[in-house]
């Protein structure tokens, strides 16, 4: 579900901001921009979201800065030793004039790597973890107010189609009269005989046994109880419901090729959109 929550402290000289926002998914993606100085946080950041959040695409902004520390920013001496080195040998080399300094040294960035000490790692990752948690806890109470009325339209939803399946049931009993009056008219346009009454009822008995619903009618309803269930369940609940829509689809669509009746084929079909409308507001549910 979509979502946003910030939250924000300074705390034992760490200043630390994060930000989270999530839109509609139907697996996890988790997107981590916590700078390159605090890159190393970065798996703890994805560990820990992901163990609290099942669903969505979630992106999580991370901005730290520090009070005062010097123990940030490391000197790579190795490299600081090849840059003092070059910029030496092109000076021999070319006859300049001046000395290597280290305002010509700082001009190369990769000398400065940023790379926390343990201890002071552990101190911003204390603060973070904590923000963290309180932004994953805003978070769901946002994406909670929406689920709750993402579940009144599922409920308008379901009950047009516990009315669809009443229909259904309603249509499906003058099956038997209906095809006799198809077959009947069907035979009278090919022929000017009489005909066999006796033939007549068969072929309509054995057509109206192929085209009984009844069973798929009764599996529809179930279905739709289900549905009902486990949306009021507290577990987790999306792939459940998304399962549930693939079974409510396809015995529309057994109905739908079962029956040539007008009006059960339409309620097959509305019936088939509804259930493309649940399956769409699923995929957004964890």
């Amino acid at each position: 579900m979509t979502g946003y929550a910030r939250a924000e402290r300074t705390l034992r000289g760490v200043n630390a901001f994060v930000e989270l926002k999530t839109v509609n998914s139907k697996y996890l993606n988790v997107d981590v921009n916590i700078g390159d100085a605090f890159s190393e946080l970065e798996m703890n950041v994805n560990r820990l979201l992901k163990e609290n959040l099942k669903r969505g695409t979630v992106k999580a902004r991370i901005d730290i800065s520090l009070v005062d520390s010097d123990d940030l920013l490391q000197p790579d001496f190795g490299i600081a030793s090849s840059i003092y080195n070059s910029l030496r040998s092109i000076r021999d080399r070319y006859g300049l004039a001046g000395e290597v300094s280290v305002d010509s040294m700082a001009r190369f960035k990769e000398i400065f790597k940023s790379r926390p000490s343990e201890d002071l790692g552990e101190k911003i990752w204390n603060v973070v973890e904590g923000l963290l948690i309180e932004a994953v806890n805003r978070l769901n109470i946002d994406r909670e107010r929406e689920g709750q009325n993402m579940s009144l339209a599922l409920n308008e939803y379901l009950d047009r189609l516990e009315t669809i399946a009443e229909e259904l049931q309603i249509n499906s009993e003058e099956m038997v009269l209906y095809y006799r009056d198809f077959l009947k008219k069907k035979l009278e346009q090919i022929t000017d005989s009489q005909l066999d009454e006796n033939r007549l009822e068969q072929e309509v008995a054995l057509l109206a046994e192929k085209a009984d619903i009844s069973e798929e009618i009764v599996r529809l309803v179930s279905h739709i109880e289900s549905f009902r269930g486990v949306m009021q369940s507290d577990r987790e609940s999306g792939v459940q419901l998304d399962f549930i829509c693939q079974e409510l689809h396809r015995e529309l669509s057994t109905i739908a090729s079962k029956s040539k009746k007008l009006v059960i084929t339409n309620l097959s079909v509305e019936g088939r959109t509804l259930v493309n409308k649940l399956r769409e507001q699923v995929q957004n549910i964890e």
